[in-house]
């Protein structure tokens, strides 16, 4: 598995960046990931498949995609020749910027919705470049500068996302954006659903083909052909992402988080988790943990 880059967002709460580009699929291997922060994701150009929360969804351009802490996430491209994969996004760690909404009690009740409840709609299709949600996303450069001091720095991203916030309210709230198009049910979430359920357990696929009566080898060959990646390791990123959680927020063990993600081997578990993460579980909590 692609070794997953840990951002400290206690110490830089916000990030962004504007009209990226991947023209070769070589400039673009994403696996499964989940990162502390929320994510705002457009897609002005590009095509292929969102996994997220055990469903699939179409990826096209004009798209906005909604990526909530920990969860669990790809955005597998179809990247070719005249046709690059460019997107603008930005993460924010919702506890450094929720104080500056005290003032707004219903924008900030749907601040809280939109980073710790479920989303029915974590995609929006058709979105124009020329919206008012994408005008303030790519216009982050007109009004944040990196030579900005931190705390008006902090200060101009407040207002960046109260205003962001504000403009995907009557979005989300729009029945009419929901995209339109039947999404036949497809094995693999199926396959993806079982494993929320399991995941905490000893792995087995044995149990995981009978459950859907399929060969074993039918599962992990329709798995990867679909998704572009193996059950273990779609595995692995789902007990990592719940191990992130539970260092940040909870006082177990790392033998106890290791314990309830189905590593009972604390060694083993200490071993991925710094293949994935290049730090300690232990490491990771301390930097969580660090004031700013």
């Amino acid at each position: 598995m692609k070794r997953i880059g840990l951002t400290d967002m206690n110490r830089k709460p916000f990030l962004y960046k504007l009209r990226k580009i991947a023209e070769t699929q070589q400039a673009y291997d994403e696996t499964f990931h989940a990162h502390q922060g929320m994510e705002i994701q457009y897609i002005h150009a590009g095509e292929g498949q969102l996994i997220l929360d055990q469903r699939t969804y179409r990826i096209e351009p004009s798209m906005l995609c909604l990526f909530q802490p920990f969860q669990l996430h790809r955005l597998r491209m179809d990247i070719r020749p005249h046709s690059p994969y460019k997107r603008s996004f930005v993460v924010f760690e919702p506890a450094v910027f929720e104080p500056y909404f005290q003032s707004l009690p219903n924008l900030q009740a749907f601040f809280r919705t939109l980073c710790q409840d479920h989303l029915p709609k974590p995609v929006i299709y058709r979105l124009p470049e020329e919206h008012e949600i994408i005008r303030t996303i790519t216009g982050l450069y007109d009004h944040i500068r990196p030579e900005d001091p931190d705390e008006l720095r902090q200060e101009k991203v407040a207002h960046f996302l109260i205003t962001l916030i504000r403009q995907l309210l009557p979005v989300l709230s729009d029945s009419n954006k929901a995209d339109p198009m039947p999404r036949p049910a497809h094995r693999v979430e199926q396959i993806m659903q079982w494993i929320e359920r399991s995941y905490t357990k000893q792995f087995r696929l044995e149990a995981l083909a009978q459950e859907l009566h399929l060969s074993p080898y039918h599962v992990s060959h329709l798995f990867k052909e679909t998704t572009g990646t193996s059950l273990s390791e779609y595995v692995k990123a789902r007990r990592l992402r719940q191990a992130c959680m539970l260092l940040t927020m909870s006082e177990l063990s790392v033998a106890e988080i290791g314990d309830s993600i189905g590593l009972e081997n604390t060694s083993y578990f200490c071993k991925i988790f710094k293949e994935n993460k290049g730090i300690t579980p232990h490491q990771y909590r301390l930097q969580w943990q660090r004031p700013k």
